[in-house]
């Protein structure tokens, strides 16, 4: 049976605002303790509370987790740790009362796993999955799994494949979906941080045959250089990735959305 480490996470939670409002720092021993698990399992719950942290932009919380020497271990990212004393000061002075447990939704047997799987292999559930999921935080590392996921992790336009730099692109914008669409994974493309831009600035579009559409393709705006011709003009017409499951790629309906928005005429 596969661990649920939402579960454990929503757990660990209210341990770790009682120990930030008492402005301590726990082990990962005595969090494992607290947990009834092993110490060296610690370090996957608090992967998933450091993504949502970073998606959220809170504090961050894992700071409080240290090893022998009082420092948090290898896989902290949240916060630069030449300013530890700092950081901890920020993790502490936050008002942790406001914020709800944000992994309520592993308590009816979810994991976020599983969720990440039914989004992926039926895009017409996101609707059922947003109600469920109360924390926008989680909804949006949500999407994005599943978006890596029907992508296998490669992005849409270039097939680079640093996960770190992908990124969840809605073609209907969050704002301006509805809760389905919000998750649906049709409404979205796993993007680079700078093709991810480009489209929400409208620089750069997908047509209904899903082919890559730059809005200067004879580079008629500007000076461009070799590497900015590569990454845009020279992408113009050409196929973009897609999912190998049909039920997976953009709808249409999506699509002419995102154009009307974005002032595109094909």
């Amino acid at each position: 049976m596969a661990i649920n480490q939402s579960e454990r996470a929503f757990r660990a939670w209210p341990v770790l605002v009682q120990i930030a409002q008492r402005r301590e720092t726990i082990t990962y021993g005595e969090l494992g303790d607290k947990l009834g698990i092993h110490h060296r399992a610690v370090r996957y719950v608090l992967g998933v509370i450091q993504d949502y942290c970073l998606e959220e932009k809170l504090p961050p919380l894992t700071i409080l987790i240290v090893n022998g020497a009082g420092r948090p271990g290898s896989g902290f990212i949240a916060y630069d740790l030449c300013h530890f004393e700092k950081g901890l000061s920020v993790v502490w002075d936050f008002n942790w009362q406001s914020q709800k447990n944000p992994f309520e939704f592993s308590t009816s047997g979810d994991s976020f796993d599983s969720l990440v799987i039914v989004l992926a292999k039926e895009p017409e559930s996101s609707e059922e999955i947003y109600r469920r999921v109360p924390s926008r935080g989680i909804k949006q590392l949500l999407f994005r799994s599943a978006l890596l996921k029907a992508y296998k992790h490669k992005c849409a336009f270039t097939e680079l494949s640093f996960t770190e730099a992908l990124e969840a692109c809605h073609i209907v914008p969050w704002s301006l979906a509805s809760n389905a669409e919000r998750l649906d994974v049709r409404n979205g493309m796993l993007l680079n941080s700078l093709h991810h831009r480009l489209f929400h600035r409208g620089m750069i579009t997908i047509s209904t045959q899903h082919r890559i559409i730059f809005f200067d393709p004879k580079q008629e705006e500007g000076t461009y250089s070799k590497f900015d011709s590569m990454l845009t003009s020279k992408l113009h017409g050409q196929k973009m990735h897609l999912p190998f499951k049909r039920n997976q790629r953009p709808l249409e309906e999506y699509i002419l959305r995102h154009h009307q928005i974005a002032g595109w005429e094909l």
